[in-house]
């Protein structure tokens, strides 16, 4: 009892204080960042195959780049590379991109996306930009080589394989069709690595193939 009326006076000051800088760090949480978090980064496997859809077979070397400075970048136009990648988006989310394609050029729900029909080949072109990134992409089913690169991902274990190319049977891949040349910056052009980082971008937080980092998932709904 001694204790408590030793302590009694202080005590309130310093309980309220804390219970005030929690409340506050709690009402900034619910109304979520106006601009990304200064610290937030999006990250590849820089060993990485083009042959294999960006996949790394040993994920030793990662290149991380934060992403409030993608508004110092230029978006270029994907030209002389393939700018198919391996990075998943889930059917739910792609279903919400989709809505409302029928119409043509219209504002999707999802905040800073655009969608347009390409005439010439006749695909839904999707326009991200948001906070200095702009990306146009396209979403298509995984090929036939995809998949069997899921097979020798997973020589010995045919049961994960199989739970990798159904999750891919359910989702999407990303082509990059305008990309930000942010690991080159003073070449004109777009490398795979640029492609990988966008695709990274819009990917999902959790990429079931092996070699593939987690992406960050900028158009999940989840």
């Amino acid at each position: 009892m001694s204790f408590l009326l030793k302590y009694r006076k202080g005590f309130p000051k310093l309980f309220i204080s804390g219970l005030l800088l929690i409340l506050s760090a709690a009402a900034v949480g619910a109304l979520g960042p106006v601009f990304f978090d200064e610290d937030e980064s999006v990250s590849i496997y820089r060993d990485f195959d083009d042959g294999l859809f960006g996949r790394s077979l040993y994920r030793g070397v990662i290149f991380s780049v934060k992403l409030q400075s993608f508004d110092r970048y230029r978006s270029l136009p994907v030209k002389e590379i393939d700018g198919l990648t391996g990075y998943l988006l889930s059917d739910r989310t792609a279903r919400n991109l989709a809505k409302n394609e029928h119409s043509g050029i219209h504002k999707n729900h999802i905040d800073g996306v655009v969608v347009e029909k390409e005439e010439d080949p006749g695909l839904w072109i999707y326009h991200f930009a948001r906070e200095g990134i702009e990306i146009d992409f396209s979403l298509e089913r995984a090929p036939d080589d995809l998949l069997s690169e899921i097979d020798r991902t997973y020589p010995n274990n045919a049961s994960v394989a199989e739970q990798v190319k159904e999750s891919y049977g359910k989702g999407w891949v990303i082509r990059i069709h305008l990309a930000e040349n942010v690991y080159r910056p003073g070449v004109t052009g777009i490398d795979y690595e640029d492609v990988m980082i966008c695709a990274s971008l819009l990917g999902e937080k959790f990429q079931p193939l092996w070699g593939l980092h987690d992406g960050n998932a900028l158009l999940s709904v989840d």
